[in-house]
């Protein structure tokens, strides 16, 4: 008990010294456009991401698993939209391991920041392999102790609230590969990451496999078009062990079948679905770039898609 005492009052004394040094936490958000209300809640999602993501890398987490998808490539690569969850996976396959088991930390080490956050476990009635907590905060709340003089509060509900999910996939495909990566502001951690080419080709295979009722996630296309302009190859190794888990592609998956097989998928999509999807987390500019999206768009620039 002592010892966990004293780890708690070591974040607080951290937290203290880096409030007194940006000298609120309007600098924790000073690097966002935060013109509207709808951008306003995207960056605090987004810091509170990264807080969740500091008080991970207090523990033994990423010694055990790696950070991955949509979150990973905004915060570490620079992708221009917001994602609103935390992705994981294990580095090795663990059916006994239990996200649980950190949130009392995530709770401690947040909670020294002066921040009042709900922390849970999601509870299964059937085990699966991927494991899930979530942080919740009351938005309004949040929103006043991020930016002073604020006049977007009125116009929150008293019980909105601002979520982050966390999820972390227990049985991984194998043939991943994993890189460490580092963060300087607003706090200073390190995490091990899938480098870009494994979450390359999770993204492919998402595209592939995902299953949609109402709505193709628009999201999966415009990542994709983000890995090919920064002309990353993908994991072939890891996309097969993926799709051998959904489809019957056998051993000996080749590059001429993987684009076979987005060729036909490209063509199956309902694009006004898809933009439909994504116009939620980007900004206006980018309006007119995702208009254009049809089936020999994405045929044309994956002639530019290459294994690593």
């Amino acid at each position: 008990m002592v010892r966990e005492q004293e780890r708690i009052a070591v974040f607080q004394i951290y937290a203290e010294e880096m409030m007194a040094t940006d000298g609120s936490f309007n600098d924790l958000i000073s690097t966002y456009d935060i013109s509207t209300p709808h951008k306003r809640e995207n960056a605090v999602r987004e810091v509170i991401q990264e807080m969740t993501l500091f008080s991970l890398a207090q523990t033994d987490f990423f010694d055990r698993a790696a950070f991955m998808g949509g979150t990973d490539l905004r915060i570490f690569h620079g992708l221009n939209r917001f994602s609103e969850d935390l992705d994981f996976m294990l580095k090795k396959e663990d059916p006994d391991f239990s996200l649980d088991g950190y949130l009392q930390d995530i709770s401690d080490i947040i909670s020294s920041f002066g921040i009042s956050f709900d922390i849970s476990y999601v509870q299964k009635t059937n085990r699966t392999a991927i494991e899930e907590g979530i942080v919740k905060a009351k938005t309004g709340e949040l929103h006043l102790k991020f930016f002073t003089n604020d006049i977007f509060p009125e116009r929150i509900y008293p019980t909105q609230l601002t979520k982050v999910k966390m999820e972390v996939d227990t049985s991984p495909a194998a043939g991943a590969t994993f890189e460490n990566r580092f963060k300087t502001r607003p706090f200073g951690y390190m995490v091990s990451s899938c480098d870009l080419p494994t979450m390359f080709s999770g993204k492919i295979h998402a595209i592939l496999c995902r299953p949609w009722v109402n709505r193709f996630k628009g999201r999966d296309l415009y990542d994709y078009i983000f890995y090919l302009d920064a002309k990353v190859p993908y994991n072939l190794k890891f996309l097969e062990s993926k799709l051998s888990r959904n489809m019957d592609v056998g051993c000996g998956l080749t590059h001429d079948d993987v684009v076979r097989m987005l060729s036909d998928r490209f063509g199956e999509i309902d694009y006004k679905s898809a933009i439909d999807d994504v116009i939620n987390f980007i900004d206006s500019e980018e309006y007119n770039s995702v208009r254009i999206w049809c089936p020999e768009l994405f045929r044309q620039i994956t002639e530019d898609l290459k294994p690593q």
